[in-house]
């Protein structure tokens, strides 16, 4: 089973020793004695134990010119399952820029060594990063994602630099979108989680007083994260389109109560997703040993050239050819194993995202059947028992007679047409029976045909900077002043109950400006993304604002 695979770059004078001190000191660790510098740059075996379970190391190498090539291969039993093995394939290549490739999977003996495995991370990541951070010249590529942890929230720019990001058709690495909680709390911290993804993915954490609206706004929906969720964005599909998978807060907790916890079951998420295409660019023992053979030969050749001893130069020239013909061999294989293995790769992929999307699809069925449930029960109880079917005799009755509909028969013919579309709640009901004398009816129930048509669908396809144009310069406003926003008796008066919680509505639409009943309404709505349904609390008498 493969569980982490990872391709890193360094740039700096100082990169390759700091990795190599690193290779030596988790090599240390893994076998139970240290090896000389010379012994890591140099082929061979070297067998040991880790705290009694037996371990070995394999080293080949390619150092003879530049760029140089180095891999170890450590194997070891399982400290506790009997029948497993683990092993950890490190590669190196050292040049301008220096690469580092790290695999690390279990081998099991049968089906019956079944326990258990959880995603992890080989120490030796971690022992790179810090020597590196140490070292004078050297430091991570700035192509690698996750060198540095990215914010969101200062400013809408932010967001809209993100969107550019998720919506780059080049991106191969997923986006982990990190929301704090009510409380300014984060339920995974991430900086540490952004070290546990270093070269996996790119964190992005969403500061404490964002704007969520805002968000919404720029990125949508499907990539946007709150009240402590995480959103694990995926690279891009070869249509174009970023999944976006939410954990929400109760998810995380449901991991476990420590960071370790909660930082190790993401980390199982995102290496699902970048194993196979980080594998294939392994640096391989096998490649290794291959350029090896070959420069020995072209070095050999050179310095026979300067002999003159015309059968040591026909020998030569008989081993030169077998071991070109043993190369073509071997070569022949690696591309056919290699060809092979990139046609299972690219097929294990594919079912791997077809069975991402089964799962996802599956859970949004029973969110929304979770959610068609809500609505009914809250309509039932929220309605006082009205019939979402309205009588196309009353409403016919409406549109001839010479009086203006009252807001209240108003919200009536649009719950019944557009009921599909909308949830009023009795709260909107409720205020509207207020203003039985308001004057311009048709107007109101014109505007309320728009919000849950043209708004609805502009609302879904570009957001609420395209949907807004579709009122009047004074028909809409997306918020409140600022001295409502600040003051929260006013926030609670636009506060209203929808499926069993308290959900504030700030947008609203607006007639008049008067104190005068008969001329000014204000029409107060939430907008349900999961749901795509215009929620009216409030059809009424202008709420109070704190200088009136």
């Amino acid at each position: 089973m493969l569980v982490y695979a990872n391709y890193l770059k360094f740039v700096g004078a100082d990169a390759e020793q700091a990795i190599l001190k690193a290779v030596g000191a988790w090599i240390k660790e893994q076998i139970g004695y240290g090896l000389h510098p010379d012994q890591l740059q140099q082929d061979g075996v070297y067998k040991g134990n880790r705290n009694g379970v037996p371990s070995s190391v394999q080293i080949r190498t390619a150092a003879t010119e530049k760029p140089t090539f180095y891999t170890w291969v450590l194997r070891n039993s399982d400290d506790n399952v009997i029948g497993r093995e683990w092993i950890c394939e490190v590669g190196l290549k050292s040049g301008d820029e220096q690469s580092l490739s790290i695999t690390l999977k279990s081998e099991e003996r049968s089906t019956r060594v079944g326990a258990t495995i959880v995603a992890s991370r080989p120490r030796l990541v971690k022992y790179a990063l810090r020597n590196i951070a140490d070292a004078a010249e050297a430091a991570l590529a700035k192509t690698i994602p996750g060198a540095f942890l990215k914010t969101i929230g200062e400013s809408k720019d932010s967001y809209r630099a993100l969107r550019v990001e998720v919506d780059r058709r080049d991106r191969k690495f997923p986006i982990v979108l990190v929301s704090p909680d009510a409380y300014g709390e984060y339920l995974i911290d991430p900086e540490p989680l952004r070290e546990v993804l270093v070269g996996l993915a790119e964190v992005v954490q969403i500061e404490a007083d964002f704007d969520s609206y805002e968000m919404k706004e720029v990125l949508g929906s499907h990539w946007s994260a709150w009240s402590g969720a995480v959103n694990l964005i995926y690279p891009p599909q070869i249509s174009g389109f970023a999944r976006g998978h939410p954990f929400r807060s109760l998810d995380i907790e449901s991991w476990g109560d420590s960071q370790h916890e909660r930082r190790t079951e993401l980390l199982g998420w995102v290496t699902n997703i970048t194993n196979i295409p980080l594998l294939h660019q392994r640096i391989r023992p096998e490649g290794v040993a291959q350029l090896a053979l070959q420069r020995r030969f072209t070095a050999l050749r050179k310095h026979v050239a300067d002999l003159d001893d015309s059968v040591l130069r026909k020998e030569f020239r008989t081993l030169e050819t077998l071991a070109e013909e043993q190369s073509d061999q071997i070569s022949g294989l690696e591309r056919e194993r290699q060809d092979l293995e990139g046609e299972i790769e690219k097929w294990e992929l594919e079912y791997l995202r077809v069975e991402e999307s089964l799962s996802e699809a599956r859970k949004q069925i029973s969110k929304k059947e979770y959610e068609i449930q809500a609505m009914r029960d809250s309509l039932a109880k929220g309605g006082g028992g009205r019939s979402t079917i309205f009588d196309a005799g009353r409403l016919l009755g409406i549109a001839c007679r010479a009086g203006e509909p009252t807001p209240h028969e108003s919200l009536e013919v649009i719950e019944g047409l557009f009921g599909d579309k909308c949830l009023i709640l009795e709260s909107a009901f409720s205020s509207a029976l207020e203003l039985n004398m308001f004057c311009f009816g048709r107007r109101l129930l014109d505007m309320l045909r728009l919000l849950v048509t043209d708004y609805r669908d502009a609302l879904m396809e570009g957001g609420d900077n395209t949907a807004r144009k579709v009122f009047g310069k004074n028909e809409y406003a997306a918020k409140e002043s600022e001295t409502v926003m600040s003051s929260p008796d006013m926030r609670r008066r636009r506060t209203f109950e929808y499926l069993g919680k308290k959900v504030e509505m700030f947008r609203h639409l607006k007639i008049g400006v008067d104190d005068d009943l008969r001329k000014t309404i204000r029409v107060h709505f939430h907008w349900d993304a999961v749901a795509e349904k215009i929620i009216i609390g409030y059809c009424g008498k202008h709420l109070p604002v704190p200088s009136h």
